[in-house]
């Protein structure tokens, strides 16, 4: 990975690329959105200074090897619409974790299912994962349906995983082997 140019993966209507300081401004609007971030656990951005951050965390992913953090531009667009990666790469292990966030008025319309098949074909194959993990909150329904609908399997709740708005909160861990691995 490390050396590397950054893989840039397309769809019938998306192109995922690498991470942009032109992205900066659509992931502070979009940590604003409280819809989008409300089971994310991450409070809203204050400044373009906390994006560029976490801009710099994603470019930081592919280049220290421990993931790989897509941008997600409608094809024909260079606009960021979301984004979509595996991070917490355990190489000797051979897994990863799943994150994902879309802009919420491109919901409904299969893109994110687009954009995780195109980008888990790539961790299966290229990158020679066995294993990708996702937690989720339990009441992301719409989050829950995704990952069961491209093979994730439910496989326990991890209780009070996370301290989040004042509160500890459930995440159910899910997880998808490559033997697993097929387009749903």
């Amino acid at each position: 990975m490390k050396g590397s140019p950054f893989p840039v993966l397309e769809t019938d209507r998306l192109r995922l690329r690498s991470p942009k300081e032109e992205d900066v401004h659509h992931l502070l609007e979009i940590s604003q959105d409280s819809d989008v971030m409300i089971y994310y656990g991450v409070e809203p951005y204050k400044s373009e200074e906390e994006a560029k951050k976490e801009v710099d965390w994603m470019r930081g992913l592919y280049m220290e090897k421990k993931g790989i953090r897509w941008v997600i531009t409608l094809k024909g667009s260079d606009e960021y619409i979301g984004d979509a990666g595996v991070d917490k790469l355990d190489m000797k292990h051979r897994k990863g974790e799943l994150g994902f966030k879309l802009v919420k008025k491109h919901w409904r319309r299969g893109l994110m299912t687009e954009a995780l098949i195109q980008a888990l074909d790539h961790v299966y194959d290229k990158m020679e994962l066995n294993r990708v993990e996702a937690l989720v909150d339990p009441r992301n329904d719409a989050s829950r349906a995704l990952l069961r609908k491209i093979g994730f399997k439910e496989e326990g709740i991890l209780r009070e995983y996370e301290f989040e708005k004042g509160e500890y909160i459930d995440l159910i861990m899910t997880s998808l082997l490559k033997r697993e691995w097929k387009h749903p």
